[in-house]
């Protein structure tokens, strides 16, 4: 059952769900494309987490959860995690961030014999609406808002075990509201830092869930570059059921992220 608890730990925002460079950068950049109506980036990435907090799940109880990467990509069968974004006449736009991780572990019962099996799908979608308030030729400042939908499924199977066989699937999904604030600064032809901030759920589906995350970038031409940030999600998520119902989920997910961003 403590493997149980492990897995129901795992599930997190790879995060959801974390943040590259906004398409307007480099200085001529933004003079060659000062005319064009929109501009694209899309960026695959990957974040190395780690999590920490408390889970419950059914009828058992809380338990601390203190998960390292190396546990996270020890039981990592599937993963996916890419971003988009959309701007519109270097004012306005859109951000899509989808990321997908299926986990699963299984181990051998010490008393009593059998086995379990556990597993453990996680989606974290985010959709954003952006406003650019300030745009020089090195800075851009953006301020958004928009909602972060988590959908969490998790799978036990027993074999064998004391308590008999069993196969028992739990799940909840939610979606937050957010708002938050963004910066982007392109220090020469090569180098960009970028940071950004976020609070949300307000009630409304977690108590409350904020984000922060900022690092540095380097461009290799006016079309791909590479960047590495640090990243810190927060969630406090209660579903207010009861019995095997029941989930619960107040965690720090923290790590770096390593992406590759193409703008065109």
């Amino acid at each position: 059952m403590g493997l149980a608890l492990l897995a129901a730990s795992l599930p997190f925002a790879a995060s959801n769900a974390a943040d590259l460079p906004q398409p307007a950068t480099e200085p001529y950049q933004v003079n060659e494309r000062i005319d064009r109506a929109w501009e694209f980036m899309i960026a695959p990435y990957f974040v190395a987490a780690n999590i920490t907090g408390t889970t419950q799940v059914g009828r058992l109880p809380a338990t601390d959860i203190d998960v390292d990467t190396g546990t996270i990509l020890e039981n990592l069968k599937f993963g996916a995690m890419v971003r988009a974004e959309a701007l519109y006449q270097q004012k306005v736009g859109a951000m899509l961030d989808i990321a997908y991780m299926g986990l699963g572990a299984s181990a051998d019962v010490r008393a009593g014999g059998g086995r379990i099996s556990v597993g453990v799908d996680q989606l974290i979608v985010e959709g954003m609406l952006f406003y650019r308030v300030f745009n020089s030729p090195q800075t851009s400042v953006d301020v958004y808002a928009g909602g972060r939908y988590w959908d969490i499924n998790i799978d036990l199977n027993a074999q064998g075990t004391f308590v008999g066989n069993f196969d028992i699937s739990r799940g909840d999904d939610w979606i937050d509201p957010v708002v938050g604030i963004r910066a982007f600064h392109m220090f020469n032809d090569k180098w960009s830092a970028n940071a950004r901030g976020d609070i949300g759920g307000f009630g409304v589906a977690s108590d409350f869930t904020w984000n922060v995350q900022g690092g540095f970038g380097y461009h290799f031409n006016k079309t791909w570059s590479a960047h590495m940030q640090y990243k810190a999600l927060s969630v406090d998520y209660d579903n207010d059921k009861t019995g095997t119902d029941s989930f619960a989920y107040d965690t720090i997910t923290h790590g770096p992220l390593l992406g590759v961003v193409a703008r065109f």
